[in-house]
């Protein structure tokens, strides 16, 4: 009796242990699930929240950068650390990014942000590339009142003005600055010492941004780029601000 008692312990020590080898590979089907239940779930919160500025190369707006292939290019922490309202992420962000913090971005709860990371980085590049139409020189725009004098005040306000500008109508879809926005035109940083504001201004003429080189802006999901044509007191704000950035 004692034999098959140690029979049937040592039995159940065997399938104890087969178990255990099995829910020990649980985790990481686990977490393969969830993963798939946090991207399906940070696809439903950027379709609520983030999908009028950003796109997915296929739908969304353009006042922020386009996050196809994102995932490429970012890793997740970053992306969760550039949204999250986790006071340890955002420290953690502005200890390596406060210099491009032009323009606050919108942060979200601590869990929403874990799910919104996990949604962008798992966006595939656009399968047939994207192709960029860029600036021509128009000889006619130039720097209003080039050579008045403005006072530190003006200057400022126009700078601040030219600044907003650059992120609402869509610049930083194709050019970055301190590392953020596209990837597909010249870097914003240190232009000011390569550049005078009248180059600038006589360089800020249509580009267009387009996907699958099918000639239309974003193929054939519209026109959605903010309009591009702006007027001649832009300009010199754009110019202004972007020749400040040395």
């Amino acid at each position: 009796m004692k034999f098959w008692n140690s029979v049937v312990i040592l039995l159940a020590c065997i399938c104890f242990a087969s178990n255990a080898a099995v829910y020990s590979s649980s985790p990481g089907r686990k977490k393969t699930d969830s993963s798939k239940a946090d991207i399906a779930q940070g696809e439903a919160l950027f379709k609520a929240a983030c999908v009028n500025c950003h796109s997915t190369g296929k739908t969304g707006g353009c006042l922020g950068p386009i996050l196809a292939g994102e995932g490429s290019r970012r890793s997740r922490d970053f992306i969760e650390s550039r949204i999250s309202n986790d006071p340890k992420k955002v420290a953690a962000f502005l200890r390596l990014y406060a210099h491009a913090e032009l323009m606050p971005h919108l942060r979200v709860p601590a869990e929403s942000a874990r799910k919104l990371a996990a949604y962008v980085a798992s966006l595939p590049s656009t399968s047939s590339g994207v192709e960029v139409k860029p600036h021509g020189k128009n000889e006619k725009a130039s720097v209003a009142g080039a050579g008045a004098e403005q006072s530190d005040s003006d200057k400022a306000k126009s700078i601040e003005q030219g600044k907003r500008l650059v992120y609402e109508r869509g610049c930083l879809m194709c050019h970055s600055f301190g590392g953020f926005g596209g990837q597909f035109a010249p870097a914003f940083d240190g232009i000011g010492s390569r550049h005078s504001k009248d180059y600038i201004a006589e360089s800020i003429t249509n580009a267009e941004l387009l996907i699958g080189k099918s000639g239309n802006e974003y193929g054939g999901r519209g026109l959605v780029m903010p309009p591009s044509s702006f007027s001649q007191s832009d300009i010199d704000r754009i110019a202004e601000y972007l020749s400040s950035l040395k």
